[in-house]
């Protein structure tokens, strides 16, 4: 199996903007104790560049994130390989300027990750506060199956 890396991103402070955060929580507590061989997990916060090793050392690298995709809240995205740009593009805080520059610089350095997918939901909420929206707080579940499908079609024993 792959080096499989899961980052979550996101500001827990700022309601949905810390939904990456949330399902990377959801994620650590469905898994057994021992994390599976060859899978990393990682809560980046808003860490931008200082994830840049983190990010080139992945064979495969699945973000959690709030994605602004222009749908309704609470609606799950995942985008794949040739929609990553869209991802990068469509920055709503600063955090992900950060995570743009990091899979920017990856790419230029020769370690981009084998393959990207990001998982999320279209936020409702930015403001200050640490409870997620009903709507978004209500698509958890199905977005954790989602990471947890991809996961084992990516090899990994769950």
């Amino acid at each position: 199996m792959s080096n499989v890396k899961v980052l979550g991103v996101g500001n827990l402070i700022r309601q949905d903007e810390g939904l990456g955060i949330h399902l990377l929580q959801a994620l650590q507590n469905k898994l057994p104790p021992v994390t599976p061989s060859g899978l990393e997990l990682l809560d980046g916060g808003t860490g931008g560049l200082v994830l840049l090793d983190y990010v080139e050392s992945a064979d495969k690298l699945l973000i959690l994130d709030a994605v602004a995709a222009g749908r309704k809240p609470g609606e799950i995205v995942i985008w794949q390989e040739e929609e990553i740009p869209y991802f990068i593009a469509s920055k709503m805080t600063a955090h992900q300027v950060g995570l743009a520059e990091v899979l920017h610089w990856a790419k230029f350095r020769g370690k981009y990750p084998q393959e990207i997918v990001v998982v999320g939901i279209q936020p409702k909420c930015l403001d200050w506060g640490t409870e997620l929206s009903e709507e978004v707080r209500n698509s958890l579940p199905a977005a954790l199956e989602e990471v947890l499908n991809i996961l084992k079609k990516w090899g990994v024993k769950l």
